[in-house]
């Protein structure tokens, strides 16, 4: 990247890289859709936050040498039990909460009873309000919903091995290596964001019954994406080869 025109065109290609990966239905935008869908914008944003986190430390170890050891077939698989293990809880918890997502539309909780002060709610309302307005939650969910899963360094590595392709750029150094992780953070944060945000704007369209019904809807994706990961983990186990071998072409 010797001159300003290829490193802006560097920039503005990983930025687009990271934006359209985003695009893609995971756990990540299901949970902080699910903040937005109940008006709690700031929520989701730190759900993003906790996301992008994730991301970042999965392309500092994919860009600098250190993911042959995530890509033992053995320690993915563990990655997707685990994943497995929280998607299904986080689920199984959207889908029982769903029956209170109208009424925090309908008739939204109080600030003091998000602080914990009481008031003349259902308890159980309440509850929900608080759990979904913890920005601590939020951030813990995000990351690590995002850090059990281990294909975002292939999407670094290819997205890396695109460029390469394309004549981008031909070899990364340390410090095209650090503006690379920072554009591509971008890009994906900008799309989270996004999304957020629109679905908070339009949150207050969703009538209590329809609101309930895209919760449920939540719930139900995070189930199957446990089932996906956890099928996904017995194939890592018992077809090592063949599934490891998208990581093994796009090593650089």
């Amino acid at each position: 990247m010797s001159t300003l025109f290829d490193t802006a065109l560097f920039l503005i290609c990983v930025y687009l890289l990271g934006f359209l990966a985003a695009i893609p239905i995971g756990a990540s935008q299901i949970e902080a859709a699910r903040r937005s869908l109940n008006g709690f914008l700031a929520s989701a944003l730190v759900v993003v936050a906790g996301s992008v986190s994730s991301d970042l430390v999965y392309g500092a170890i994919a860009l600098y040498g250190l993911a042959p050891f995530l890509q033992s077939p053995e320690i993915q698989a563990i990655f997707w039990l685990v994943n497995a293990a929280l998607m299904l809880i986080f689920g199984i918890g959207i889908f029982r909460e769903s029956k209170y997502t109208g009424k925090l539309l309908s008739h939204r909780v109080p600030q003091e009873a998000i602080e914990g002060v009481p008031v003349t709610e259902h308890p159980a309302t309440v509850a929900a309000a608080r759990k979904l307005a913890n920005q601590r939650l939020a951030y813990i969910t995000g990351f690590s919903l995002a850090f059990t899963n281990p294909m975002m360094i292939a999407w670094w590595l290819l997205a890396a091995r695109f460029l390469q392709d394309l004549g981008v750029v031909h070899t990364l150094t340390n410090t095209s290596r650090a503006f690379f992780l920072l554009a591509g953070i971008l890009g994906i944060g900008s799309y989270l964001t996004l999304f957020s945000i629109v679905i908070h704007r339009r949150h207050k369209s969703f009538s209590p019954k329809g609101a309930r019904r895209v919760t449920r809807g939540f719930g139900v994706a995070m189930i199957l994406f446990a089932i996906y990961f956890v099928v996904r983990s017995i194939i890592m186990l018992y077809a090592p080869t063949a599934s490891n071998s998208l990581l093994g072409v796009i090593r650089f």
